[in-house]
């Protein structure tokens, strides 16, 4: 490869090749213009010429060649093929001394070169030399690239090499794809047995020669055989050799892949063989065969006629004749049979271990199994699990047994339990465990189901309803004969029954359906020594301890009637008795629960001189709360027509208490105090000191206090509608009457302007307007028309002092001072309370006033 500059800064990179005669160089370039671009798909006229000597040597052959770039700008051509312009190619005396190629190109396909560049030819056409450099023995004279046949049934061409180096040894440094060193070809369609385009072989008798040695540096391949339809790499052993060797230190020895096809094939022919058709060893830790798939196919299919599909043997308790891991969604070990007598899986015991054993290993999630059977897939039918005991006599062992020595699971019982049976069928009427005992015997243990509790805990029998939504109960106990549906004794301290409830029903609750005449429950005690309670119902949660309900929409008598004849008020002697014993929690509660109901939830009367309710709060707390959730009172205090005491009464008998008598707050929008007056007189609101009248409100809404009134802010406002969105608008701008609306007003723009009217009020103390009082002043803004107000102002009119009169200034909405002179009535806006003399537009505090 030649680089060459010429004169027009192009770069040409020049190829030289060499065919057989005629003798010719192959030449490309990449042809650039004077600005370094491709000339891509041009016509270019290029004049060749070799100089000898020197680069101003004499021209011993010179021709012009015509010809185009490609899309890259590449222009390809063969020097010896031109139009002959002096000399003759072929007979250059290439080893008389060095030589120059000299180029001259026209981009345009032209004569007119002016592209001009020359370049010493470093390396002497090989074949050219060879030719000139005379033969070589036993064939006669041949150059290079050397093309020749013969029929001859010796070798053609050897060599021997006595010495440590290589007899023959082919390089090849391109880049390009499937390019071969040595190649050799065996020629004919149809070759004999055993004919090879290569063949090595090692004659000697050691166990270290090789007959073919591929090797590579990189990633690639060291022996590469490809074939249609036959075998890309054979190898075989004529005796107890190894047909094919695969060795690797770190790697894989032997890969076999194919894109459509079997990636590897082993198969023994001879009927004879009773070898193994395939062995795989390991001295290591590692695993002897590893199979995957990522597909749907199988990892391992085997199959057999008589013998075993599978046969795996294991000589130590720790390991498995044959192990199946599941590490994704499949199955570890799958038996599959179509008999209808033999098993698809046997586990056979002929000592006194185990027919089948299935254990969870490692996982701790909770979600293994141990062994699963299943029925039902592919709509079949059968038992999923039977075990069966054959031998009347055995009365030593269970048929069946589940044992566990775990924990159990507390929050999820349905797991960690010794056993779990499911029905999982929502229209099913099956039962999950059905167990029947057929005996005359009533004795301890003859049971269709003898649960028994032999530790200091647990329970005898559990049975639990856990669909949060179903309404099945979670035992029933029937009996069609004169017993009792459910006996319970506790010998000791503890309960005949205990019952409980998690969720919102009943721990206990007893009917009598409508044909029977019975109680829905009895409590009695028959020892008249016994002071306990007759009955005790106590709850830790915040649920109600008791609740009774006359369900009957005209009935007329109590849930619940409590009735004690004492002449003792002691405390406590009451008909009922609520106690709040805790820090919270309530000593009574009546709740009328009947959205549409209009009865009190509670009515406490007094036909005596006592009061119908007496609250107390010893502690901080309140001695009545009452709080509404809708849209009546927290407390409605009234008086009948016919009475002639207060709906309210709240007073403060300690001097010293310092707190308000009646607090009233309100955290939402509503008004935190209401009166409505609905009399014929009166005033709304009357307010005394030491028993004196100071201040009040008719019922206009008219306010008199005796000692004036006082409010926060400095001026006097007047809410007025404004021309375009108040959000133009802020505290401080100067306002005056608009012309174009009533009532409304606008932002200064003129000075010395007759319809100033005021300023943005930052903090009116008095804000009059002309709306009802409930009205939100939406699209309004509040004016200052006297007092004290925060006003915009400019130096327009000079420098500011304490009592100038200030009038509107030319810019928007902005005060300036008044030239005495020429200020009219109407046009003062008031007088300024602040000097002012910085550029800009600042806030000065005006006692406005418009004169």
């Amino acid at each position: 490869m030649k680089k060459i500059l010429l004169a027009a800064g192009i770069v040409l990179g020049t190829h030289l090749a060499f065919a057989q005669a005629p003798e010719k160089m192959s030449y490309q370039a990449i042809v650039r213009n004077a600005g370094g671009q491709i000339l891509a798909n041009q016509s270019v006229g290029v004049r060749v010429s070799v100089l000898q000597g020197s680069p101003a040597g004499a021209v011993v052959y010179s021709e012009r060649l015509t010809g185009s770039t490609n899309a890259n700008g590449l222009l390809t051509m063969e020097i010896g093929s031109g139009t002959v312009l002096s000399g003759v190619f072929n007979t250059i005396n290439w080893p008389s001394g060095s030589y120059y190629l000299k180029t001259e190109t026209d981009p345009t396909g032209g004569t007119t070169y002016t592209i001009t560049g020359t370049s010493q030819l470093l390396s002497v056409p090989y074949a050219m030399f060879a030719k000139t450099a005379g033969g070589v023995s036993g064939g006669g004279a041949f150059s290079i690239p050397y093309v020749n046949s013969f029929t001859n049934a010796g070798n053609l061409f050897s060599i021997t090499n006595n010495g440590d180096g290589t007899s023959l040894e082919g390089i090849n440094s391109t880049t390009t794809s499937s390019i071969a060193a040595v190649r050799g070809i065996a020629n004919n369609t149809a070759p004999g047995g055993f004919s090879s385009g290569l063949r090595g072989i090692n004659n000697g008798t050691g166990g270290l020669g090789i007959g073919a040695w591929g090797s590579q540096d990189g990633s690639g391949w060291g022996v590469y055989g490809v074939t249609p339809a036959g075998l890309g790499v054979y190898g075989n052993s004529s005796a107890a050799g190894y047909g094919v060797y695969a060795n690797s230190n770190t790697g894989t020895g032997l890969n076999a892949t194919s894109n459509n096809g079997i990636a590897a094939s082993v198969s023994i022919f001879n009927n004879a063989n009773n070898n193994n058709v395939l062995n795989a060893n390991t001295v290591g830790n590692g695993t002897v065969v590893n199979v995957s798939t990522t597909g749907t196919g199988k990892g391992v299919l085997s199959s057999t006629g008589s013998g075993f599909a599978v046969h795996g043997i294991a000589s130590a308790q720790s390991s498995a004749g044959i192990i199946g891991d599941n590490n994704g969604a499949g199955e570890a070990v799958v038996g599959r049979t179509t008999s209808d007598i033999a098993a698809a899986v046997v586990g056979r015991n002929d000592g006194g271990g185990y027919g089948v054993r299935g254990f969870v290993a490692t996982n701790t999630t909770g979600t293994a199994i141990g062994v699963l059977g299943q029925v039902g897939l592919n709509s079949s039918k059968g038992r999923a699990g039977r075990f069966e005991n054959f031998n009347a006599s055995n009365d030593i062992n269970n048929v069946f047994e589940v044992e566990t020595n775990g924990n159990g699971n507390i929050p999820d019982n349905t797991q960690g339990n010794a056993s779990s049976f499911l029905v999982d069928n929502t229209n099913s009427v099956g039962a999950a465990v059905r167990a029947e005992v057929n005996t005359i015997f009533g004795n301890f243990g003859a049971a269709a189901v003898f649960g028994v509790s032999s530790g200091t805990g647990g329970r005898a029998g559990l049975f639990y309803a856990s669909n949060p939504a179903g309404n099945g109960a979670s035992l029933i106990a029937l009996t069609d004969g004169n017993g009792n549906a459910i006996t319970a004794n506790a010998g000791k301290d503890g309960n005949g029954i205990e019952t409980n409830i998690d969720g919102a029903g009943n721990a206990l609750y007893a009917w009598v359906p409508s044909f029977a005449t019975g109680r829905a429950g009895r409590f009695n005690i028959f020892n008249t020594s016994n002071t306990s309670d007759v009955i005790t119902v106590t709850t830790v949660g915040n649920g109600v301890a008791g609740n009774f309900k006359v369900d009957r929409v005209t009935g007329t008598s109590a849930a619940v009637k409590g009735e004690v004849n004492s002449q003792f008020a002691n405390f406590g002697t009451a008909g009922i008795y609520g106690i709040s014993s805790g820090t919270g929690g309530y000593a009574g509660l009546f709740h009328a629960s009947n959205p549409a109901g209009n009865g009190p939830a509670l009515i406490a009367l007094a036909d005596g001189n006592g009061n119908g309710i007496t609250a107390n709060a010893g502690g901080t707390g309140d001695g009545v709360e009452a709080t509404v959730d809708g849209n009546g009172s927290a407390i409605f205090g009234w008086v009948p027509n016919f009475g002639t005491g207060r709906a309210g009464y709240f007073r403060n008998f300690n001097t010293s208490n310092a707190t308000a008598v009646l607090s009233v707050t309100n955290a939402g929008t509503g008004s935190a105090f209401f009166v409505n007056h609905t009399g014929s007189s009166g005033s709304l609101a009357t307010l005394q000191s030491a028993g004196a009248n100071v201040a009040r409100i008719d019922k206009t809404g008219k306010g008199f206090f005796n000692g004036g009134t006082q409010s926060s802010g400095a001026d006097v406002a007047e809410a007025f509608d404004v021309e375009g969105n108040t959000s133009e608008y802020e505290p401080g701008d100067i306002l005056v009457i608009s012309t174009d609306s009533d009532r409304t007003v606008e932002k200064s723009s003129k000075p010395y302007s007759n319809l100033v009217a005021g300023v943005y009020a930052t903090k009116p103390g008095v804000l009059l307007t002309e709306e009802n009082i409930d009205s939100e002043l939406i699209g309004k803004v509040p004016m200052g028309v006297i007092g004290v107000i925060p006003t915009k102002v400019c130096l327009e009119g000079g420098a500011i002092k304490r009592g100038d009169l200030l009038v509107t200034s030319s810019k928007t909405g902005v005060a300036m001072k008044a030239n005495l002179k020429k200020v009219k009535i109407g046009q003062v806006l008031g007088k300024a309370l602040q000097d002012y003399d910085q550029n800009g537009i600042g806030k000065i505090n005006v006692l406005v006033n418009i004169k």
